[in-house]
């Protein structure tokens, strides 16, 4: 009884924990060299000062006033910001060939409330007015907020071009864009960014996706089986993390959202059967991994990938998701085959405790977001 209370305060806390997810930051130059900068970010997180450097809210000292925020309605959370905007602004540093520009607000995005698990979207809109036409800019997002990725386009010959995205670590400065003779990317340079870009969204950003393959890992020490149970997963989500990505399939994320969640629940309620069908096992987490790469694939489409760069950045995308998932799994097994060295019971020490808590988490999380 007391462990199960025990579970029960850990599943709050997570259900009550959004992932700090990095800004997106989109400049715009004009054909009549107005600037336009998007920045697509978790609204609450900036206004308390919770940044990437914290995988889940709960963990950043101001997690209660984040959620205080979550809670407000979208017009309630713009009337706030209106009074702390002057010092988001003072967090960003913009300027147009060395000039610092001022920035004025021309429309804030917010969604609705949602289910308080994943952070909700708002895009903010800015305009500058440079006194010349720009031929170089930079751009530094707060250090506070931790990551965001940034790409920029210029008007030229009647259409717009989009740059690739960089990504900014730790409220790195951008340095000086040259718009007139813009540095070449290579394919090499575009897949090592979003290796880091995949890997990054799993650890630690994807909360969805780590409990899922812990439950998964969980199923057995036998590596064949292990291996199996990961194959699956993988094709399966490289499977439809592709076909959604060119538009093949398109489901929406209100049916995505909570079949993920249901999915965590499953797998890790199967661990506490004592004989498991690794045959079943397999074709259920195949299944699974059809829409996990749905989730995927809603994510990468945020950063609207260049059709000359699309391969490259979708293959290296889905190596980093990989690689992260393969840090779960010897993670999780290093510690199963730790304790059975000690001889202790791993399956009762381990496999079932954390496999309940996974299970609760998953269906709680799966009835918020229908909810939701």
């Amino acid at each position: 009884m007391k462990l199960l209370v025990i579970l029960l305060m850990l599943v709050s806390s997570f259900s009550q924990a959004d992932v700090v997810k990095p800004a997106l930051v989109e400049i715009s130059i004009m054909s009549d060299k107005l600037i336009e900068i998007e920045i697509d970010l978790s609204l609450e997180a900036a206004m308390t000062g919770i940044g990437t450097q914290y995988k889940k809210t709960t963990d950043a000292p101001n997690s209660e006033l984040y959620d205080d925020l979550r809670a407000l309605k979208s017009q309630q959370l713009q009337q706030r910001f209106s009074d702390f905007e002057a010092k988001f602004l003072d967090s960003l540093v913009f300027k147009v060939n060395g000039q610092v520009q001022q920035l004025s607000l021309e429309n804030a995005s917010i969604d609705i409330i949602g289910y308080k698990k994943r952070p909700r979207k708002t895009i903010l809109t800015y305009h500058a007015y440079p006194d010349s036409w720009p031929e170089a800019l930079s751009w530094q997002y707060g250090k506070i907020y931790g990551d965001s990725a940034l790409r920029w386009q210029v008007y030229k010959k009647d259409e717009y071009n989009w740059s690739q995205w960089r990504w900014l670590r730790d409220g790195a400065p951008s340095g000086v864009i040259d718009l007139n003779h813009p540095k070449p990317v290579s394919n090499y340079q575009r897949f090592i960014e979003f290796v880091d870009i995949g890997f990054d969204h799993v650890m630690p950003m994807g909360w969805d996706h780590i409990l899922f393959i812990i439950g998964m890992a969980l199923s057995s020490l036998l590596w064949r089986k292990l291996l199996i149970l990961v194959t699956s997963f993988t094709l399966a989500h490289t499977l439809t993390l592709g076909l959604a990505m060119i538009g093949v399939i398109e489901v929406s994320a209100r049916i995505v959202e909570p079949l993920i969640a249901f999915s965590i629940a499953y797998v890790a309620i199967e661990n506490l059967l004592i004989k498991q069908s690794i045959k079943r096992k397999s074709i259920v987490v195949f299944i699974f991994g059809l829409i996990h790469g749905l989730g995927f694939a809603a994510m990468l489409k945020e950063f609207e990938m260049a059709p000359d760069s699309f391969i490259t950045t979708l293959i290296g995308f889905n190596i980093g998701v990989e690689l992260a998932q393969v840090v779960i799994v010897f993670a999780v097994v290093g510690v199963l085959l730790t304790l059975r060295r000690l001889k202790l019971n791993y399956r009762q020490l381990a496999v079932i405790p954390v496999s309940v808590l996974i299970a609760l988490v998953g269906f709680w999380w799966g009835v918020e977001r229908l909810i939701g």
